[in-house]
């Protein structure tokens, strides 16, 4: 019985070490490890690109402007920044309000901007017109700033924005209507003389006349004369041209920091029936190749002056150099002594004797020889 009960004991054992060494088995076995997960791309949506504007582009900022009293205040305007125009004779970068359409600016190669080659055609036609001959020259556009002016305290800003177009000609020059129309206003404090066209149901106003010539409800004809340039309610005399639609009596503040009048560029262009010309602008870019070539050409010229005020002191310099050199040379070389005088001396000292017959003497006569006869 004991026996029996060692045998199954045994082979229990036997059994059990048998399932453990396979269990052990099966955990040593790899098992393949499923293929990992890839997960499919989702596409990028496509952001299409925003095109770059083209043309000129305007800013908003708050910029200075100062007023009639020099009190300094902040506007918030929309403009073009640096635009190369002209401003009374001298050209420089100054903005221009957003009013100005965009067509009306060319971009030069460094990104500045001029007023467009049309812009020219236009003032030209208009200033032919307002004088009455090719006269005259362009002062100041309109969407112009104006000039800075000082408060007087440290801070400068800019006197307005200019409401229409300033042509300069003579003090007294005479105007002549531009388009033709009725009068709606013939003088006040500011010269202002307007002119209402009911085709284009537009007013065109004449700032800063003198010896005014027409009255209220004249009706006038294109290139009629009508008044003088002059200096009436500003500081000198030039011709301020504006531009409002509608029927309008007398002309906006003046160089306010708002604009409030119209562009005058297209109207004009039908108008006057303007063609495009040949004509180039001024750019900030033809400026400075001009200025440099101006400046290079009269550092050139002032070189060849020094050069030449060099060579005339290098040659006075040898002259002198030469003129020192012979004077010393001069004084070094001996004064030979004069040779003695020889005086000859006819008569020996204490003495009477006619000496050595040297001297001039007088002639001794011959002695007379008396003839004597031969005996007879």
């Amino acid at each position: 019985m004991k026996s029996k009960l060692t045998s199954a004991l045994i082979l229990a054992a036997l059994i059990a070490a048998v399932s453990a060494f396979a269990r052990a088995q099966e955990r040593v076995i790899p098992t393949p490890s499923p293929e990992p997960f890839v997960p499919t791309p989702t596409p990028s949506p496509v952001v299409e690109a925003t095109p770059e504007p083209e043309g000129p582009q305007t800013v908003t900022e708050y910029r200075w402007f100062i007023n009639s009293y020099k009190n300094i205040r902040t506007v918030k305007a929309s403009y073009y920044d640096n635009v190369f125009a002209v401003n009374h004779g001298e050209y420089g970068l100054t903005p221009f309000a957003a009013d100005v359409p965009a067509e009306y600016f060319i971009e030069d190669e460094q990104g500045y901007l001029a007023p467009a080659p049309i812009v020219l055609d236009v003032t030209n036609a208009m200033r032919l017109r307002l004088y009455g001959e090719d006269k005259g020259e362009l002062g100041l556009l309109y969407g112009q700033f104006c000039e800075r002016a000082s408060d007087g305290k440290g801070k400068t800003g800019f006197t307005g924005i200019h409401e229409g177009i300033d042509f300069l000609n003579a003090p007294g020059a005479k105007l002549h209507t531009i388009i033709d129309g009725v009068v709606t206003r013939a003088g006040d404090s500011n010269g202002t003389v307007a002119v209402y066209n009911e085709f284009y149901d537009v007013t065109v106003l004449y700032l800063h006349c003198e010896n005014i010539q027409v009255r209220k409800g004249d009706v006038l004809a294109a290139g009629v004369y009508f008044a003088d340039e002059g200096s009436v309610g500003s500081g000198s005399s030039y011709a301020h041209v504006e531009m409002r639609w509608g029927r309008h009596t007398s002309s906006n503040a003046y160089r306010n920091a708002i604009v409030e009048s119209d562009c005058p560029y297209e109207l004009m262009r039908v108008a006057l029936s303007v063609e495009a010309s040949d004509v180039q602008p001024m750019t900030y870019a033809a400026f400075v190749e001009a200025e440099t070539a101006r400046l290079a050409a009269e550092a050139e010229a002032e070189r060849l002056r020094l050069e030449a005020e060099a060579e005339a002191e290098r040659m006075r310099l040898e002259a002198e150099a030469k003129a020192k050199a012979e004077a010393e040379a001069a004084a070094a070389t001996p004064t030979p002594e004069p040779t003695p005088e020889v005086k000859l001396v006819d008569t020996l000292p204490g003495s009477n004797d006619s000496g050595y017959g040297f001297a001039e003497q007088s002639p001794t006569p011959a002695p007379t020889v008396e003839a004597t006869l031969p005996p007879g």
